[in-house]
């Protein structure tokens, strides 16, 4: 990991950011308090290098994203090449433990709680990101959920992965929070995070369902796309429910 000091003022702006906006919330930080922490000499260095806060907290966005895609990628390939993944909890493996943030370009305990302070207050900036993102790897092991719950009213498991997805984004986010005070606290080291995080998240999605849902599924078992038909159009459909405009 290269240290903060021998970092490009680039890149220290953009560590100082996410720190910033992780422990306060985006709207809370300033342009001149990024600066000051990055330790630039200009203090038009932001605007230089970004344009402007928002185009900082895009590149941030786009830079988690990537790299999560990435992990997702190499956790999917390595379940595909064992012969894919044999239950629900396998594909909720893969989606926790990777991305590896240790491999990040920023590895610091601030990604998910930038991400929840976005979600929360610029959810129409994320939303707009969302809309021109690739998500080839995600839909796929979202497809491998849905493979496993066929029997589940595909409106039901679309909620349950809204659920899921606020979900993990919350609970890293309370890990990161205490990853950040660099003390030990037993709650969080006599067990594994990670592993009970996917237990619960597992749960989550494979719980049973009330007698009322399951006799939605004789109606219908297929969510209708609306104004369009393909993965695109479904994964709109999906952004419309979980981050309305």
């Amino acid at each position: 990991m290269v240290e903060f000091d021998d970092l490009t003022t680039r890149n220290r702006i953009k560590v100082s950011a996410r720190r910033l906006f992780a422990e306060r919330g985006v709207e809370a930080v300033t342009v001149r308090e990024i600066v000051a922490a990055s330790g630039a000499k200009n203090g038009g260095s932001l605007n230089y290098y970004f344009k402007s806060k928002e185009g900082l907290i895009l590149e941030l966005l786009a830079e988690i994203f990537r790299e999560s895609s990435d992990g997702w990628l190499i956790g999917l390939s390595q379940l595909e090449k064992n012969g894919g993944p044999t239950c629900v909890r396998d594909v909720v493996e893969v989606l926790v433990r990777w991305p590896d943030t240790s491999t990040f370009s920023d590895p610091s305990p601030t990604a998910s709680r930038f991400l929840s302070s976005l979600l929360f207050t610029r959810r129409h900036m994320v939303r707009e990101f969302l809309e021109k993102m690739n998500f080839s790897v995600f839909a796929r092991l979202l497809g491998y959920i849905q493979h496993f719950h066929s029997d589940v009213p595909s409106a039901a498991t679309q909620q349950r992965l809204i659920y899921f997805a606020w979900y993990i984004m919350s609970a890293k986010s309370a890990f990161e929070s205490y990853q950040a005070t660099g003390r030990r606290n037993a709650i969080w080291t006599e067990f594994d995070p990670m592993e009970n995080l996917i237990d619960t998240a597992t749960a989550l999605i494979e719980a049973p369902h009330s007698s009322a849902e399951k006799k939605s599924s004789t109606t219908s078992n297929r969510l209708k796309v609306v104004g369009g038909r393909g993965k695109h159009a479904v994964m709109l459909q999906a952004l419309d429910a979980a981050l309305p405009r």
